[in-house]
């Protein structure tokens, strides 16, 4: 009987009520299709062929640096757990006057529906400024995409969730490696 159930998605189950994937929210920016003349096929397993969720080249003007981008699946229910890592974030990395800080500007959330998108939780981080110590490209596999924006963490590639003191430390890495994280820094 298990044989003759078809199965089109394994992360989550699609949404009767969202089965056209008309009513999803969009996908691919404009630049990017237009590189390859059509759709941009990703490849779950491989970073370097992921679609930023947003085109950070026109959005990026009014938006507060550095900026956290949280894309995960709505109906795999991961909404609470985008919400738990985002205010995590924002104490740890809380905005200040000082210079020689590590706030965040701004966080975003960004709830898929779509089949392409189940199953998926992303981090994505514009840091303020482009440039990115070598020893952290190579750590981080060197995944950058258009406007400066880098994966911090995928689901999928990285085998699950993260855990709150890595993904902490590999933000405060991306804006400011000298900044102290307290006991999130202890071994």
């Amino acid at each position: 009987m298990a044989g003759q159930r078809e199965e089109k998605c394994v992360d989550c189950q699609p949404d009767p009520c969202h089965l056209s994937t008309s009513i999803a929210a969009p996908t691919s920016p404009p630049t990017v299709a237009k590189k390859e003349q059509g759709p941009k096929k990703e490849d779950v397993l491989d970073p370097t062929t992921f679609v930023p969720p947003i085109d950070l080249s026109a959005a990026s003007a009014g938006i507060a640096k550095p900026l956290v981008i949280i894309e995960y699946c709505q109906r795999c229910k991961f909404g609470l757990r985008a919400n738990w890592i985002q205010q995590e974030l924002l104490s740890t990395f809380a905005p200040t006057i000082t210079t020689d800080s590590a706030g965040i500007g701004s966080i975003m959330l960004i709830p898929k529906i779509d089949d392409e998108s189940s199953g998926r939780f992303r981090i994505y981080l514009l840091p303020p400024s482009s440039s990115c110590p070598p020893h952290l490209e190579a750590e981080q596999g060197g995944t950058v995409y258009s406007g400066g924006l880098r994966l911090v963490w995928d689901r999928k590639t990285q085998g699950g969730f993260p855990e709150m003191k890595v993904l902490k430390q590999r933000v405060r890495d991306l804006i400011n490696p000298h900044f102290g994280l307290g006991h999130s820094d202890r071994k």
